[in-house]
């Protein structure tokens, strides 16, 4: 198991939801936290309550929907604080409407976030980690990117996008002694619909039937996944063992969910 004391993790999307919690958690664990989001007044109030806790944070407001942003985020980072020893690619975006409704700048927002960010952050620090020989890479996705979900097209292809991402990472890197965990959670209560005012009304159907999870338990299972170097992280429980059923028997599985009318849009009127 690692120890995380005094190790610099860089946190995108942490000025709230599920980013702001893995923060807090990294924390907590001792590590140095870098936070990162485009919302500078939020990033000021989550350090300060780091601090208040006895840890230590910085923020850096960056908008990671653009790639030379990122870059020169993370060679700040590595310049001004120290070496990147763990980097989370949280930040994300989401589109949930038929693709013929969808405009050309949300389809290119919701593949720059997460994926396009994702895999810049990620080659701005892969080449350090490699030469020290150490360092953890977590990847954040969703049911979406396991299951071929409609009404959410560039959603979901940007989520298999992350997935594809961390597995190739992971047979890349581990024999460097880098670590990289792919982080799946059912649907979080982050607020995002509301804050947002998002149309749920396209929303798939099958996010109702797992439970609905708080972002600290999203934070914890991150937190383990780096202590333990765990490749591929799916909660809850029961989402896992319907995603392991899924990968073995896909057209079937879609079938039957569609039979049971959980395959389409929360609302029915949406089609």
């Amino acid at each position: 198991m690692k120890n995380l004391t005094g190790k610099v993790a860089v946190v995108t999307g942490a000025s709230a939801g599920i980013g702001r919690s893995i923060a807090l958690a990294l924390a907590a664990e001792g590590c140095r936290v870098v936070l990162i989001s485009r919302r500078q007044e939020e990033l000021d109030k989550l350090a300060l309550e780091i601090h208040s806790q006895g840890g230590q944070a910085i923020a850096i407001a960056a908008d990671f929907g653009k790639s030379d942003k990122v870059r020169e985020a993370i060679a700040d980072i590595e310049r001004t604080v120290a070496p990147i020893d763990i980097l989370v690619n949280n930040v994300g975006a989401g589109t949930f409407k038929p693709l013929h409704l969808t405009s050309v700048e949300e389809c290119d927002q919701a593949i720059q976030l997460p994926f396009v960010a994702a895999m810049t952050a990620t080659h701005a620090v892969v080449t350090g980690m490699v030469q020290r020989k150490t360092g953890h890479i977590v990847n954040m996705t969703s049911p979406a990117g396991i299951f071929p979900l409609p009404f959410m097209v560039p959603y979901t292809a940007a989520r298999h996008a992350m997935v594809g991402l961390s597995h190739a990472l992971y047979e890349e890197l581990h024999s460097y002694g880098i670590g990289v965990s792919l982080i799946c959670p059912s649907q979080v209560d982050t607020g995002y619909f509301a804050n947002n005012d998002a149309d749920i009304s396209w929303y798939p159907k099958i996010s109702s039937v797992f439970p609905i999870l708080k972002p600290e338990d999203v934070a914890e299972a991150v937190v383990d996944a780096i202590k333990n170097n765990h490749r591929e992280v799916i909660l809850p429980q029961m989402l896992k063992a319907f995603i392991g059923t899924f990968r073995k028997t896909p057209r079937l599985s879609v079938h039957l969910l569609s039979m049971f009318g959980l395959w389409g849009p929360s609302k029915s009127g949406a089609v």
